[in-house]
Parts: structure tokens; C-alpha cells; sequence
């Protein structure tokens, strides 16, 4: 079986910095994989150039063949990628922005918008939301995508707690049911309950690729983030009592 995404000495490359080289990786149907670094480091525009939306050098397969040989609308059906929210000037309700998203019917909507408690919402404008219930409804509206790989750039960002957990319940199930999902996650209890691989973009142009057992570590991590990660119980936690 081909891999889902097979990445070979990947290099990306934004405003004359490189932000990462020789990632070398092969991410298979049903995994999670967590994108990890420090601000600035280049996770987003890793996420970006495996959409296909900003160019890297090396080489991406998408299922055994060249990313660069799908065009925009095939990829489409492939890979949905979720990043920052997007404007909401177009004045559409939170019903229309899932009606673009969505290839099913109505039904298929109005469950999963239930699911995201954000069913109450589908009548009111995009504009009058909250910046978690905007969140919410882009998660929906990626539910309703349905393609075999998700790329998701902080997905719990503007989440309250529940929704939080909400999310990391949404990811493992969907990963369970064979769903490739990578996303950047900054809290590092979040990354532990969902990860199955790891990939550690350190801002200095490095990136390592590896199993979420081998490198959950609270040395590694407090040299990536340069910042004190220590183990609490069974878990790893950042030391605020320290100062920096």
C-alpha cells in the first residue's frame, strides 16, 4: 500500500530564510502526526507547501505520484487544509460557509454542525460569531470536506476547554477510521494524547521526523522551544515556576 504522503529531503524556503531541509518522512493512512517548533520556526509553511500552496524543494508524493502532478481541483479531493480563520466580510451565515464545504447533502450538515455544537448557530452571520465559534464552524466545515488527509494548523486555537477535548476526541476518532492527519498543536499535553509521530521543526533551518515514544522527551523538547519541559506523573508539562 502506498503511503499517504512520502516526503524526501523536504526544504522550505519563505522571505530568503530556509525553515526546514531534509525532512524525510513516510505518513500512512490512519496516523497522527504532530508538527511541533517554536514561533516563527515554519510549521504553518510546511502545512502549506504539502497542500501545494507555496513551493519546497525535494520531493512530495501524494499516494505514489508527484504532489505537483495533481491539479488544484484533484488535490482538492485529496488534502483539506485548515489554517488562520478566514474573513468574514462576505456576510455569510454559518449554514452557507458549510454549504461550500459540504459534498452531501443537508442531513450530513446539520450533523455534523450538531456534533460541533454549533447547530444553533447556522441562521446567524459569520461576523456576529465569537472567535471559537468561528473556529467550530471551519472545523464543521472541514468534517463536510471529507477528503483522506487533513492539514490543520492549531485547530484548538480560540477553543474553550471543552471543545477542546471535544477536538482531540474528534481527531482520534477520525484517525481510527483511517483519516491522515497533521497539525500543529503549541500545548504539549494536547500533542501527547493525540500524536502517533512527531515532526520538530527547531527554527534553525532543522527537522526531525520520528515515533511520538522516542521523542517525547522532556530534554528534547526544552532544547526545541528553549524553554524548561519537565515530567510531571506521566505527562509532560512546561516548568513555569522557573523563570527563563
Amino acid at each position: 500500500m502506498n503511503s499517504a504522503l512520502k516526503l524526501s529531503n523536504l526544504a522550505v524556503e519563505r522571505g530568503g530564510k530556509v525553515l526546514l531541509s531534509e525532512l524525510n518522512c513516510d505518513i500512512n493512512p490512519g496516523e497522527v502526526i504532530v508538527v511541533l517548533g517554536p514561533n516563527g520556526a515554519g510549521k504553518s509553511s510546511l502545512l502549506l507547501a504539502l497542500a501545494g500552496l507555496i513551493p519546497a524543494t525535494g520531493a512530495v508524493e501524494l499516494f505514489g505520484k508527484p504532489l505537483a502532478g495533481f491539479s488544484r481541483k484533484k488535490l482538492s479531493h485529496k488534502i483539506a487544509w485548515q489554517g488562520a480563520l478566514p474573513p468574514t466580510e462576505f456576510g455569510l451565515t454559518v449554514e452557507q460557509r458549510l454549504e461550500l464545504a459540504a459534498s452531501e447533502d443537508n442531513e450530513a450538515i446539520i450533523s455534523i454542525a450538531d456534533a460541533m455544537d454549533i447547530k444553533p448557530l447556522l441562521t446567524r452571520p459569520l461576523g456576529e460569531l465569537s472567535s471559537g465559534e468561528r473556529q467550530r464552524t471551519e472545523l464543521a466545515a472541514l468534517m463536510l470536506r471529507d477528503t483522506p488527509i487533513w492539514l490543520l494548523d492549531e485547530p484548538t486555537a480560540h477553543l474553550d476547554l471543552k471543545h477542546q477535548i471535544q477536538c482531540m476526541h474528534m481527531l482520534k476518532e477520525e484517525r481510527d477510521h483511517g483519516r491522515t492527519i497533521i497539525t500543529v498543536l503549541h500545548d504539549i499535553q494536547q500533542a501527547m494524547a493525540v500524536a502517533d509521530y512527531l515532526i520538530l521543526i527547531d527554527g534553525k533551518g532543522g527537522a526531525e521526523y520520528g515515533t511520538a515514544e522516542q521523542l517525547f522527551a522532556s530534554q528534547r523538547l526544552s532544547e526545541l522551544f528553549d524553554a524548561p519541559v519537565v515530567t510531571q506523573g506521566s505527562v509532560l508539562v512546561p516548568d513555569y515556576g522557573k523563570r527563563i
